[in-house]
């Protein structure tokens, strides 16, 4: 997830990931980098939603179909809540309406005045993300009720230094108001690159480098060098521009993206734990350590590192979302369900 900085410019990463994960069904996995990929992809490029948002379905759906899977034989074991839970997280995670529909049916027969459980019980509604009222699965508002709508354009009277301005502010720390210092030449290239224009930006950052080296300059170079398949280039660059600011968060997670997309872990952990010791980004740092360390197979490492995250509101609701498909798997519940109710909101 927080690899973002690095793939922000490019959509196609997450895409990517979404999809080998969805092959070795790994829905979950799946489902968090297509809500990613998504979300960075331009709207222009309207095929290539389509597609993302075909690979989300699919994610969602098979959540969908094991949590109503897991709510029958959950019924027939004579657990009503916990049957409870798991259909109205069918319905708030699928996208097929036939399959919301069987869900909530499942709900509202629990639901019902001669049920055994309470009605709108608060149960574990872990793929919520949209807070909402009213106690019924009637009422989930989930990936799958609105994943028809197409992201909104940027409107077409915004000036090219309003949009470069609006596209900056999400970076982290005092990175908006540097990007904004660097002048029109500069704007003009990220918005090349963020159209997917990188050969014509290339050549104007180049030239600005002729100037005086930049931290930011070279690590937009770095990227465009990285999405070229220039690895050894693009490192080098990033390391130049951590020489020149050691405190430009972008690049650290650059180079741990970097380090981890080539299988050299042990590199990608210890720039993460330079992070942590220089207290660059601790939330999200520290989620990303757990990333790493469940990649490598130290599913009890992340499990600590993600469990101490929920201290982070920033990062809190991902922990949780990354926690509760491997406390399933251990048959921890009730962890599961205190987790859902209290960083994801269920949705009944």
């Amino acid at each position: 997830m927080f690899f973002g900085l690095f793939g922000k410019k490019d959509f196609r990463h997450y895409q990517n990931q979404g999809a080998k994960h969805l092959a070795a069904e790994r829905y979950s996995d799946a489902r968090v980098d297509f809500q990613e990929a998504l979300k960075l992809c331009p709207a222009e490029a309207s095929h290539e939603a389509a597609a993302i948002r075909q690979g989300l379905d699919q994610a969602c759906d098979q959540l969908g179909e094991l949590n109503l899977q897991e709510g029958e034989h959950a019924l027939r074991a004579g657990e009503a809540q916990k049957a409870h839970d798991h259909f109205c997280l069918a319905a708030d995670l699928a996208a097929d309406p036939s399959l919301k529909a069987r869900a909530r049916a499942e709900a509202a027969k629990l639901e019902a005045p001669e049920a055994a459980v309470k009605p709108a019980a608060a149960p574990a509604g872990g793929g919520n993300y949209k807070p909402h009222s009213g106690g019924s699965c009637t009422t989930c508002k989930g990936h799958g009720d609105h994943h028809h709508e197409e992201p909104a354009p940027m409107e077409m009277s915004l000036s090219e230094e309003d949009q470069f301005f609006l596209m900056v502010q999400p970076l982290p720390g005092d990175l908006p108001a540097r990007y904004a210092t660097l002048g029109p030449q500069f704007a003009k290239a990220y918005l090349m690159i963020h159209d997917g224009n990188d050969r014509d930006a290339f050549p104007i950052l180049q030239e600005m480098l002729l100037s005086g080296e930049n931290d930011i300059v070279l690590y937009e170079v770095a990227l465009i060098m990285f999405r070229a398949g220039q690895i050894h280039e693009s490192e080098a660059l990033l390391n130049r521009a951590l020489a020149l600011n050691p405190q430009n968060a972008a690049v650290y997670i650059a180079l741990v993206h970097l380090f981890a997309g080539g299988g050299r872990y042990p590199q990608a952990i210890a720039t993460v734990q330079k992070m942590l010791e220089l207290d660059i980004l601790p939330d999200q740092a520290q989620f990303m350590l757990g990333e790493l360390h469940e990649t490598i197979g130290d599913i009890d490492r992340a499990v600590e590192l993600w469990t101490k995250s929920l201290e982070h509101p920033g990062v809190a609701k991902a922990a949780a979302e990354r926690l509760i498909p491997i406390l399933n798997r251990q048959g921890r519940s009730d962890d599961v369900k205190y987790l859902s109710k209290k960083y994801l909101k269920g949705c009944c």
